[in-house]
């Protein structure tokens, strides 16, 4: 039986919320695995990406099968998968678990959201035209914000460590990759089929990279709980979720209602490890928050 309107409206509104907070909670629990369990970002990287590449090619290839069956097949098609899944998946993952080891879930995931200035700019250059004032507009709050974040106002010194700053960007700049691409050279295939094909493509690249084998240390029952919440919470079920809120309201509110994701990230940053957050880190993450809305503006 089809839902009502309104039925419908609450349905996506409750599962891109519960989405954005099980994003936020997974940066939690990888702030916990790095500070109490001693693993590797780049570890955690391949293992998440791997199981919950296989996890979503086991639910959606099966039923997306002839329209997934090309990507099999030699062709271009396969550089742009490699790009999508090293260049977008992969980068966005490693480098925003690399921020969370050298930050803290918080202020990670804030930095994250600096990707629709990079989408911005590749809309830019892709149309051939300059920004509209709304887009300045929006480009200007995510670079004061970030200038809030990293130096709390101050330009003699970085309030947060280079490194936290450099790989939180670069996973804003994965998110990107991986947002465009598909869109321009990968649209003919299911998104769902096309995220666990490059997720498991690109966990066994990097394993195999790193030396996965050789890395060894010992998880105790509460390291194995939190990288069971990552890879399902965190990644299957929010991802699960975060599209059906896209069908049911749309890219644009989803995207954001899904801003809770920072603020339930910053929350559980303060209550599970006492993280404090300054004056500044607050206003910018206001101004970075702010880009969603500006460009979400009909």
């Amino acid at each position: 039986m089809a839902l009502s309107g309104d039925a419908k409206l609450w349905r996506g509104i409750v599962c891109t919320l519960v989405g954005g907070i099980g994003w936020g909670f997974s940066g939690a629990c990888g702030q916990y695995l790095f500070t109490y369990q001693d693993v590797r970002p780049d570890w955690l990287t391949v293992v998440r990406m791997v199981i919950a590449g296989i996890l979503l090619c086991m639910a959606f290839i099966p039923t997306h099968y002839r329209a997934m069956r090309p990507i099999f097949k030699p062709g271009l098609h396969w550089l742009w998968l490699l790009i999508y899944a090293l260049g977008g998946l992969m980068i966005s993952q490693f480098g925003y678990l690399t921020a969370v080891e050298y930050t803290n879930s918080g202020t990670a995931t804030m930095l994250v959201y600096f990707n629709p200035v990079f989408i911005l700019a590749a809309v830019c250059l892709i149309q051939s035209r300059l920004p509209m004032r709304r887009e300045i507009l929006a480009i200007i709050c995510a670079l004061v914000g970030t200038f809030f974040v990293a130096t709390h106002g101050e330009l003699s010194h970085l309030a947060i460590s280079a490194e936290g700053l450099f790989w939180g960007l670069t996973s804003a700049f994965g998110i990107a990759v991986y947002t465009i691409l598909p869109a321009r050279f990968l649209s003919k295939y299911p998104t769902q089929a096309l995220m666990g094909v490059g997720m498991l493509l690109g966990g066994l690249i990097t394993g195999f990279i790193i030396d996965f084998p050789s890395i060894s240390f010992q998880l105790d029952t509460y390291g194995i709980v939190a990288l069971i919440l990552i890879i399902l919470l965190g990644t299957i079920v929010a991802f699960m979720l975060y599209m059906q809120g896209v069908a049911d309201l749309g890219s644009v509110k989803a995207s954001m209602i899904a801003c809770v994701e920072p603020i339930s990230a910053a929350v559980f940053s303060v209550v599970f490890f006492g993280t404090q957050f300054a004056t500044m880190d607050y206003l910018g993450f206001a101004c970075i928050l702010a880009t969603i809305f500006i460009l979400g503006r009909r």
